[in-house]
């Protein structure tokens, strides 16, 4: 298994499926984008590019949907702390 390091400005949320599956998020400044990559295991196999204007949109997606899970009666949000890099 050979071991990807973590670069500068990302962030790991693991799959809880396992098998490595995961994504990771980092920030590009140096391109103005955000890249968020798909990986199984220590191989990248998707990713997508995203501008600072994408990036909202999707941060204010992932609002909407926790805020429809948080009216669900008995839907519990939980994060996992161990899995952020």
């Amino acid at each position: 298994m050979t071991v990807v390091p973590m670069p500068p400005r990302s962030r790991w949320f693991a799959d809880p499926r396992g098998h490595g599956r995961g994504l990771r998020v980092t920030a590009h400044p140096e391109t103005g984008m955000v890249v968020l990559s798909l990986w199984r295991a220590d191989e990248c196999v998707a990713t997508v590019r995203l501008t600072p204007t994408e990036a909202a949109g999707l941060v204010g997606a992932l609002g909407a949907g926790l805020a429809d899970l948080a009216g669900t009666a008995g839907a519990e949000v939980t994060t996992d702390r161990a899995a952020d890099g």
